[in-house]
């Protein structure tokens, strides 16, 4: 990304669909981390910065450095390049869309846009 690290995790990633693509993490996948395409304004967004999965201070969001979904050494974790259970997306529906990771094993979704994303949120923590 050209962009700064600051907006890589400030900005939802765009032309990822119209349907609300949305994350769940834990080892079931039951844990809900936020909607990865809603606007940024939007309480379930992951890139809402004062909401429970945008806040990098939050046990929720994949934008905390030192929590389980945003660490780069938790097995739950979207940053983590060898995680055993990172979280997955779906739309309401409950469609695959593949995994939130930067673990190339692990069925990493296929989406550029959203992989280019990730990464620079996990390298901007």
């Amino acid at each position: 990304m050209a962009a700064g690290l600051a907006q890589a995790s400030a900005t939802p990633p765009t032309g990822v669909g119209s349907g609300e693509l949305l994350v769940f993490g834990g080892q079931s996948h039951d844990v809900f981390l936020g909607c990865l395409n809603c606007s940024q304004y939007a309480s379930s967004s992951v890139s809402n910065q004062f909401g429970a999965f945008g806040s990098p201070y939050s046990a929720t969001s994949i934008l905390n450095a030192f929590g389980t979904y945003g660490s780069k050494y938790s097995q739950f974790s979207a940053c983590n390049e060898y995680a055993s259970y990172p979280p997955v997306i779906v739309d309401r529906a409950g469609n695959f869309y593949g995994y939130l990771t930067l673990n190339e094993y692990k069925n990493p979704t296929r989406n550029e846009v959203v992989r280019a994303w990730l990464a620079g949120v996990c390298m901007s923590h």
